[in-house]
């Protein structure tokens, strides 16, 4: 029997504020798929609900909930809801309009949030 993970909304939010990030949440219908939009600055990205999946420098990403993914400014990216239903994410942009690096082996940081 698997573990559920229990994502403090709250937490994640005054975490990532400290970090220079904003955090809101996102809500896609089964299906729906966003492409090709570089960001001017860094953005972070956490699951909540449902199934994405994540393409950037070619690399095909499958997020798990609560998995937090930084995607540096300039990268090009697709998230694309490939699940049955509704996917739900937090998403938060960097405050700063500094750009960090793009190199692909800053790209795939990924950490786990914690509850």
């Amino acid at each position: 029997m698997s573990k559920a993970v229990v994502i403090n909304r709250s937490d994640v939010s005054k975490d990532w504020h400290t970090r220079g990030f904003s955090c809101g949440l996102w809500i896609d219908h089964a299906g729906r798929e966003w492409s090709g939009h570089p960001h001017q600055t860094d953005e972070l990205f956490m699951m909540l609900s449902g199934d994405l999946e994540l393409k950037m420098e070619g690399q095909s990403i499958l997020p798990s909930i609560g998995e937090e993914i930084r995607l540096p400014a300039g990268v090009t990216h697709t998230i694309r809801n490939i699940g049955g239903r509704t996917a739900c994410w937090l998403y938060g942009i960097r405050r700063e309009a500094t750009a960090s690096s793009t190199t692909s082996d800053s790209f795939h940081e990924m950490t786990h949030a914690t509850s």
